[in-house]
């Protein structure tokens, strides 16, 4: 389910005509419309999902039923109950991804075998996301008063498997999106579509302009101890997974908003943040304030004499949840003790010029990406060697990776590509100043008129699937 893909668009379009034509004809017939809106839209979520597999569907509709059936099983016990209930549903609900994302890294590293036969399976397309949004609305369930009824199925299943943010979030709380599929009321209003196209052209310049040039930009090769060519490859990466997943939010969010839901914006230019705590509040929102409620908060959040362990055990399941590697573990952990950091000199009064903030918290961003990319410990361990090595940064290896990138990008697009993600986040920077929204000034319709026209004239023809989707 590419949104850069012909055949996602092949397939939507006509539903949406067989919608708006129904919506026309059960005008005047109140109920009827309603229904016919909810119902049209689970087949065609249903539908696109379909598009990734039936191994794909097949999972998400166990995983989403198993939910349904035991929250209404555990809403007839009593409060005890109901805890024992979800005890129970979460790592039951947790067993599919554990066995396609986890199996094979906990086979060698728990129980010391390998399990070939999980080495090489595929991830099911968004099982990450639809498993935490389910958990969440399960827990929000059993838990809270004011949300413990059960919706009806019809409403449920569009809350888990609504289209625009089943492959890679946002990850939706029952109190924000499940009232919307209750009373959807499917508003291809002119002012919707408007917002909404506008949405989805900003997401697809940065997806296809930006982010798959930067990928076909980065070294897959080259020399060891060059501390140049890391840097660059770093700061390459860092402008492509932001692009890359910034692209499918921003794209759903503008699908959503065609339709008149609402989703929660998953981005709020993170490279703008001027520390870390402010990069974490604006980078993959739903999933750090899905941490931080459920996961944070229970543990004492802030509350207790350790808060610095729990806020760095948050990090740690946190880079897990983005792989099955010690990688992405380090890389959480990294994370996790720059917060500890930067939250002990906040508490005693320490304050950083903003504008060396924005430097340091860039700079970690950048060097912290690289245990994000590279998977191979061996590898990850020269780079670091390079990074850290003085001889590394001489003049000759400067020489060496200019010519060698220049040479291999043909028309050295590189510099064009890294001009213009600076000059994106520029314009995100000053709209972050004049408005709340940080894309306000992108979304201008001559801005929007510009990303149509470069999307055009830069695409890259590769088909690049969007970063998130194998999480």
């Amino acid at each position: 389910m590419e949104y850069t893909s012909a055949t996602f668009w092949l397939c939507l379009l006509p539903a949406l005509v067989v919608l708006l034509a129904g919506d026309r004809v059960l005008r005047e017939r109140e109920g009827a419309r309603d229904l016919f809106h909810r119902i049209m839209m689970l087949v065609v979520s249903v539908m696109l999902i379909s598009l990734s597999g039936w191994v794909t569907l097949g999972i998400f509709a166990a995983v989403s039923m198993a939910a349904y059936g035991l929250c209404h099983w555990g809403l007839r016990c009593g409060r005890r109950g109901r805890r024992v209930m979800l005890w129970f549903t979460i790592p039951l609900l947790l067993l599919p991804l554990l066995y396609y994302k986890y199996g094979y890294f906990i086979g060698v590293n728990v129980f010391r075998e390998q399990w070939d036969t999980l080495k090489d399976l595929v991830i099911p397309l968004g099982i990450s996301f639809y498993t935490f949004q389910i958990i969440g609305f399960c827990i929000d369930t059993l838990t809270k008063e004011d949300q413990g009824q059960m919706p009806g199925l019809l409403d449920y299943l569009n809350f888990c498997a609504f289209f625009p943010r089943f492959v890679a979030g946002p990850i939706e709380r029952r109190a924000e999106l499940l009232p919307q599929m209750q009373r959807m009321e499917l508003a291809f209003t002119a002012e919707n579509v408007n917002i909404g196209l506008r949405y989805i052209i900003l997401g697809l310049f940065f997806k296809m302009a930006l982010a798959d040039n930067l990928a076909y930009a980065f070294w897959d090769k080259f020399t060891w101890g060059n501390a140049w060519m890391v840097w660059c490859n770093n700061l390459l990466f860092t402008f492509r997974i932001y692009f890359d997943f910034a692209g499918y939010a921003l794209s759903a969010y503008g699908l959503a908003k065609c339709m008149g839901i609402t989703l929660r914006m998953n981005f709020m230019s993170p490279y703008t943040a001027a520390n870390v705590r402010d990069f974490w509040r604006r980078w993959h929102t739903s999933l750090t304030s899905w941490f931080t409620e459920y996961i944070y908060f229970p543990m004492g959040g802030s509350r207790t004499k350790r808060w610095a362990l729990n806020m760095i055990i948050v990090f740690l399941i946190s880079g897990l949840w983005h792989g099955a590697a010690w990688n992405f573990v380090i890389w959480g952990g990294l994370a996790g003790v720059a917060l500890v950091i930067h939250r002990w000199f906040r508490n005693h009064g320490w304050q950083m010029w903003a504008p060396l903030g924005w430097m340091l918290t860039f700079g970690m961003t950048v060097l912290t990406w690289m245990f994000f990319y590279d998977t191979d410990p061996e590898l990850l361990s020269k780079h670091l060697q390079s990074i850290f090595s003085v001889d590394a940064y001489s003049i000759k290896y400067f020489i060496v990776a200019c010519s060698w990138k220049f040479r291999a990008l043909h028309a050295a697009c590189i510099i064009p590509m890294l001009l213009l993600s600076f000059a994106v986040l520029l314009g995100e920077y000053w709209s972050q100043k004049k408005s709340e929204n940080p894309y306000h000034l992108l979304l201008h319709p001559y801005a929007c008129g510009v990303e149509v026209f470069l999307t055009i004239l830069l695409q890259s023809g590769a088909t690049n699937q969007f970063i998130y989707a194998a999480f």
